[in-house]
């Protein structure tokens, strides 16, 4: 990948300079030129490979100036006042024709760009062109989503109804009615930007900056402010992991998070950047196939079987289980009963997210072992909606309480992710009708 080179005065003062220096590059991906230059630079050209998308979260570093954090507020306000002002045009726009084919054609940039330039938009908030089209592409992600989860909700609800029309006997009418009820309570709402939402900054607004002889920071982002012709440089409160992170990658593009997905009320004015990457690695040869189930009483139950019957090796079988974790997360939940019984409510606010960062630990762990078990694979994992049907009133409150305590969604990104970076493909396939 070809990394554009600056002064390492452009990095303290954001002003643009001549010359070449070699301890400070830009890591934003400017063309699809880039990807293919890092694939000739890994050795991989005519090969068969695998992009692994993964998302970087590192904090605004705690030294920045004041003058600097005035200038993101500022910059941070006026995004969102702009998604906000757009979204309210989308959806006049696509009121008439919600929920038809129709509806697609008007969710493009070039259509919504073109009535926003007919109003007062730009004038409002004082952004220039290409923040006006990141926040546009934002607010189309965000109503395609919703969109999606709408008609999977209406899906869901026309299989309610003729569930609940086929019922036999009371008993059943009643789950089905409860089932019903608990749908429509369910139903997804339109998106908000009432607080201050990102949108994705690309190298025409922004860059990542590596700066190998930094003191304060050896990673930095310089954004366009609001002044025609001024960036800045912030300096990010980077490790040696996320400088890793970075090595032999195309950084694709970066959100200024206000908060993170942080809960603590000290972070909540935090600034974090959130930078999407694509690595490119070999995808290698397989030497047999398996399957990966999860359940209750074992976590992972894996079995590989051997596409040469030669090989006495295989089958394999391997039963992970989660009892460290499960250890850990029942002795803080009595430790947070036993606290909320005492009333201790500053000891509880500290333990907050310390259940759930157990769990994501361990199954980082977990998605290790089963990476490292199925190598040299193509595995399919199951992947059960089994836990989207319990509610509450099912009859069922012990099975609930025991699926409550599992993470199988996250277990399978995990063990997903983990594959895709050694090189091998991982298919999730929904178990309905397979037995």
């Amino acid at each position: 990948m070809s990394l554009t080179e600056v002064k390492n005065e452009d990095v303290k003062t954001g002003r643009k300079r001549k010359g070449n220096n070699n301890d400070t590059k830009v890591l934003t991906k400017k063309s699809k030129k880039e990807k293919e230059e890092l694939v000739e630079k890994l050795g991989l050209k005519g090969k068969k490979t695998i992009e692994v998308k993964k998302t970087i979260r590192i904090p605004v570093h705690y030294d920045v100036t004041k003058n600097k954090m005035d200038i993101l507020n500022n910059l941070t306000a006026r995004i969102t006042y702009g998604i906000r002002l757009i979204s309210e045009v989308v959806y006049d726009l696509v009121k008439d024709v919600e929920g038809t084919d129709e509806e697609l054609q008007f969710l493009k940039l070039n259509v919504i760009e073109e009535i926003v330039y007919n109003t007062d938009i730009v004038e409002k908030t004082g952004l220039q062109s290409t923040y006006i089209q990141q926040c546009i592409n934002k607010v189309i992600f965000s109503y395609k989503s919703y969109r999606d989860l709408h008609k999977k909700w209406e899906g869901k609800i026309d299989k309610a109804e003729d569930r609940f029309d086929s019922c036999r006997d009371d008993k059943e009418l009643e789950k089905a009615e409860k089932w019903l009820g608990k749908l429509k309570k369910r139903e997804p709402s339109k998106p908000d930007f009432r607080y201050k939402t990102p949108c994705r900054l690309d190298w025409r607004t922004g860059n990542v900056v590596k700066w190998d002889e930094g003191k304060l920071s050896k990673l930095w982002i310089k954004i366009s402010t609001l002044e025609k012709g001024k960036t800045i440089c912030i300096p990010l409160s980077s490790s040696q992991y996320h400088l890793n992170q970075l090595k032999d990658v195309v950084v694709d593009d970066f959100e200024i998070i206000k908060g993170g997905n942080s809960r603590k009320k000290k972070n909540k004015e935090k600034y974090y950047v959130h930078i999407s990457i694509t690595k490119v690695v070999e995808r290698k040869k397989i030497s047999s196939v398996g399957g990966i189930d999860q359940g209750l009483n074992k976590s992972i139950a894996a079995v590989l079987i051997g596409l040469d019957g030669k090989d006495l090796t295989f089958p394999r079988e391997e039963q992970l289980l989660d009892s460290a974790k499960v250890e850990l997360l029942e002795k803080y939940d009595d430790v947070v009963s036993s606290l909320q019984e005492a009333e201790k409510w500053d000891k509880l606010r500290s333990l907050r997210d310390k259940r759930e960062n157990v769990s994501t630990y361990h199954d980082w762990c977990l998605a290790r072992k089963v990476a490292d078990f199925t190598e040299g694979s193509y595995v399919a994992i199951g992947n059960s909606k089994f836990i989207q049907t319990q509610f509450r009133g099912n009859e069922m409150p012990t099975l609930r309480k025991r699926i409550g305590k599992r993470s199988y969604s996250r277990q399978r990104k995990f063990i997903e992710l983990k594959r895709s970076e050694m090189g091998y493909r991982t298919e999730l396939r929904d178990e309905y009708g397979t037995s």
